[in-house]
């Protein structure tokens, strides 16, 4: 049964649909801040030795000319000290001459003007130590990476509903525990939970919004899905310069917020395309019902004799591929998603497209502090920039597909950059790297789309969740890319640029998905391509009344399923 012939009969994007996609985008406003909250959490200042307790920092000093040692290539020293006693007052027979210098023995004193209190002001994350902040970085995206994979399976076999409700509480309860976390490996196992959920959260509330939306308005709905990451992001901005920048607080806000979520979590409907798949007839049948009622849309005929069993539905007398076959009548894992050909060459292509995205797109963003001298003003360009990248990304893509748009703003993301290397002058060198990050926000919402589509229904949270874990990689990756200075300093954002043009060429040889019905079974997607130029074929000979005569779509006249789609019904 085509779930999108259904959606024809009872509204592709009605009331319903409409209300479901404006619950879900206030759900993708949170998870942003599982993953980007840790810029401001391990954010760190200017700072030097502690010599006696309750000092504050000062940028100069009678006593820091007195006990830190300065270098004229690199300023104040941040981890050493004299071995001065200053307790009797600073006076030139204890300044002069200094005594040796030793490593910071009394703690440091850290410039608050920015931010109240950090990770790093907290557990002392610096000289010896600042490998643990790079650290609780590092384990945001393991965290993604963990979450894009576990989360997702576990939505492709329980439902969407359950794993976004259980990932809601357990997030909840993670993020204010993590808020008064007492140690440092505390905090990052918090981190860690957290980036994993809000994730797998992220990515399933997407899938949701895709599988109950209708061919011809599913671009639309989700590109106005995605720019709820985006608000997020800039919101985050905001509530961090707010609460001037204290990770605590910043961190108890996340945790909270997603206590008020699971009030409307309960709201969500379970996936009726999900629920067909896995042969739960009756709850498919009453959600479809209610959408139909709401949408003020006539149900076909013999809808709920098949969706309730009682009619029995109809069999292809081809043979798909054989490998197919033998995992149809088990529950398909992402593994399903690599035992046949063009499945195969698929997933790993988007996995490629995704790595590159993100390893371009957090290139730019671990880079914009030296765009602006103030990190929430910095923070917000980068945000901001991806809000208008949204209209302009709907409109290509709506008109002409998704291959050719993904291709071209991956190649101009990869000139931008490359430009942006040679750029002395500060207001040009702004504009590329603006001008890059918004083309890399086209291909970023268009890759979300495409996978979104491509991937069948009984493996979509799967194969997003792989091709999401890819992109982890190219977050974990993109702040080393950034050390090929040392060889040549034009060299990461051509290595950035060339990636990118790479993946955006290799995205052409992916089957263009605008206005095609979703693939719901395996057969489905591994004949996608086939089915789509047969559609082309029956579209040009002028058989408005065909459908494609292929192994998952051949519906006989008298079948039931004929009411599904007959034009008396759709009426």
């Amino acid at each position: 049964m085509n779930f999108d012939r259904i959606l024809a009969a009872v509204g592709e994007f009605g009331r319903y649909q409409k209300i479901l996609i404006f619950l879900l985008w206030l759900s993708s406003i949170p998870p942003p801040w599982c993953s980007l909250s840790n810029t401001f959490f391990s954010a760190s200042t200017d700072h030097y030795c502690r010599v006696f307790a309750n000092q504050t920092y000062q940028q100069d000093s009678p006593l820091k000319n007195c006990t830190i040692p300065y270098h004229a290539s690199k300023g104040w020293d941040q981890c050493h000290r004299y071995d001065i006693n200053v307790s009797d007052g600073i006076s030139p027979n204890v300044c002069f001459p200094r005594g040796n210098k030793i490593k910071c023995d009394g703690g440091w004193v850290y410039d608050r003007s920015l931010y109240e209190d950090t990770v790093v002001f907290n557990f002392n994350l610096v000289c010896d130590q600042d490998w643990m902040k790079e650290l609780s970085k590092s384990i945001v995206g393991v965290g993604q990476l963990a979450g894009s994979v576990v989360l997702g399976q576990l939505a492709d076999i329980f439902g969407r509903k359950p794993v976004i409700i259980a990932g809601s509480f357990v997030l909840a309860l993670t993020g204010v525990g993590t808020a008064f976390s007492p140690w440092f490996p505390m905090f990052v196992v918090g981190q860690f939970l957290i980036s994993a959920l809000g994730m797998g959260i992220n990515l399933t509330v997407f899938i949701l919004g895709t599988e109950y939306v209708g061919p011809t308005y599913r671009t639309s709905s989700l590109m106005f899905l995605l720019t709820g990451l985006s608000v997020g992001y800039l919101a985050l901005s905001g509530i961090a310069y707010g609460l001037q920048g204290n990770w605590r607080h910043l961190q108890l806000v996340t945790g909270s917020v997603y206590f008020l979520f699971l009030a409307h979590c309960w709201l969500l409907p379970e996936s009726a395309r999900w629920l067909i798949q896995k042969k739960k007839y009756q709850k498919a049948g009453s959600i479809i019902k209610k959408m139909a009622t709401t949408n003020c849309a006539r149900i076909p005929e013999n809808l709920f004799p098949v969706l309730s069993g009682s009619v029995q539905e109809p069999s292809s007398d081809n043979t798909v591929n054989v490998e197919i076959a033998k995992v149809t009548d088990r529950q398909n894992t992402m593994f399903d998603l690599f035992k046949t050909p063009k499945l195969r060459c698929r997933t790993l292509n988007l996995c490629f497209i995704w790595f590159t995205n993100s390893f371009v797109y957090y290139g730019i963003t671990f880079n914009t502090d030296t765009l602006h001298a103030n990190p929430y003003i910095s923070a917000a360009i980068v945000a901001g920039v991806e809000i208008p990248a949204a209209l302009p990304a709907w409109w290509v893509i709506h008109k002409y597909g998704r291959r050719w748009p993904l291709c071209l703003s991956m190649a101009l993301c990869g000139l931008f950059l490359s430009g942006s290397a040679f750029m002395n002058n500060p207001t040009a060198l702004i504009a590329l790297v603006v001008a890059a990050k918004f083309s890399n926000s086209v291909s970023f919402s268009t890759i979300y789309i495409f996978t979104a589509e491509l991937f069948p229904t009984t493996v979509r949270n799967s194969g997003i969740g792989i091709t999401s874990t890819l992109a982890r990689f190219g977050t974990i990756v993109s702040p080393y890319a950034m050390l090929l200075v040392n060889i040549w300093h034009p060299l990461p954002f051509f290595v950035m640029g060339l990636t990118s043009c790479v993946a955006g060429a290799l995205g052409l040889l992916l089957p263009e998905t605008l206005n095609r019905d979703l693939p719901d079974t395996l057969a489905e997607g591994e004949t996608f391509e086939t089915r789509n130029a047969r559609e082309q074929q029956v579209h040009v000979q002028g058989d408005d009344d065909s459908l494609p005569n292929d192994d998952n779509d051949h519906l006989d006249n008298s079948s039931p399923h004929a009411a599904l789609i007959s034009n008396d019904d759709t009426q």
